[in-house]
């Protein structure tokens, strides 16, 4: 299997396997430390998209919005990557990882019109918005795009 496809794959399957624990095992809302008072699975439900920006929007079309460029990013990354189909592994790895977790959260949005985000870090009253493993596929697929575009050389 490509690195590309394959990254996409594990990508997809760990955020929904994480997500089907969460949500078969933790009541919304509820939350447990994980390293008290740094690290806590806490699962809610989340309108918006990734850290929640958004999620005052509510159900309506904003749900079939997000979902449509969510759509179009997710065509766009396979087209970037077929169009420069690199044998860079760095490359690679970057777009499936973008391309899985943006499937991810997309495959909540469509079904339910909310994605669970469930990991919450905070320290000294400072919490940072919650999130799932689609947003750290996406987040890292997206730091190591922008380390391959300036370690590149032009020719």
């Amino acid at each position: 299997m490509p690195v590309f496809l394959s990254f996409a794959v594990f990508a997809l399957a760990l955020d929904r396997f994480t997500k089907y624990i969460v949500k078969a095992n933790m009541e919304l809302y509820s939350s447990f430390p994980v390293i008290d008072g740094l690290l806590y699975i806490t699962h809610i439900e989340n309108p918006g998209v990734v850290f929640g920006l958004f999620s005052g929007q509510g159900l309506g079309a904003g749900r079939w919005i997000l979902a449509a460029l969510v759509t179009l990013a997710s065509i766009g990354v396979i087209v970037y990557w077929s169009v420069n189909k690199q044998k860079n592994f760095l490359f690679n790895t970057s777009c499936g990882l973008i391309l899985g977790g943006a499937i991810g959260n997309l495959i909540d949005r469509v079904a339910t019109g909310l994605v669970t985000d469930f990991i919450e870090v905070g320290y000294k009253g400072f919490t940072w918005p919650l999130f799932n493993a689609a947003d750290m596929a996406v987040t890292t697929g997206v730091g190591l795009m922008i380390i391959y575009v300036i370690t590149q050389k032009e020719v």
